[in-house]
């Protein structure tokens, strides 16, 4: 029973290395992200709801507060702003008129994919460090964390 208590400890111990080690990752990519949001002009959850609605054809409000785990009220605010800058526009529903979703604009999308062309170049000089090894492994516990936050917030709605 000594080998198991041992293992805990030694789990302890790599998850709370782990969690500082996200933390300052977090903040760095923080950083890196704002930088390149600041050149388009939008903050971080502009960015993240047009992510969203670049991989849909429109959402409506509710779907939106959803994603983002915003308000109904602060996703619309977002969506104006959005919205007044040519990034994404209202429409109406096809087969329900009264009902208005949002999708993104081709000058959105060229906005997203250009600040993804940023992301990327900066992880590619990350890359440059790590082994070909090392960076499946990353993506491969990149995927899994992912998996496991969905499945947790699916789990914590229902």
């Amino acid at each position: 029973m000594l080998g198991h208590m041992e293992t805990i400890d030694q789990n302890t111990h790599l998850a709370e290395e782990l969690a500082e080690i996200a933390t300052q990752l977090q903040r760095s990519f923080l950083v890196e992200l704002s930088t390149e949001v600041n050149r388009g002009n939008i903050s971080i959850p502009q960015y993240t709801l047009l992510g969203f609605l670049n991989q849909t054809s429109g959402l409506n409000m509710s779907q939106l507060a959803e994603l983002m785990r915003h308000t109904t009220p602060a996703t619309t605010g977002l969506v104006e702003r959005l919205v007044e800058a040519g990034l994404i526009e209202r429409f109406s529903h096809p087969k329900d008129r009264r009902q208005v979703l949002v999708r993104i604009t081709d000058k959105g999308r060229e906005l997203v994919e250009g600040l993804k062309r940023g992301i990327v170049r900066n992880l590619q000089e990350l890359f440059k460090d790590l082994s070909q090894q090392d960076i499946e492994a990353w993506l491969r516990i990149y995927r899994t964390i992912i998996r496991r936050s969905t499945q947790q917030h699916a789990a914590n709605k229902g």
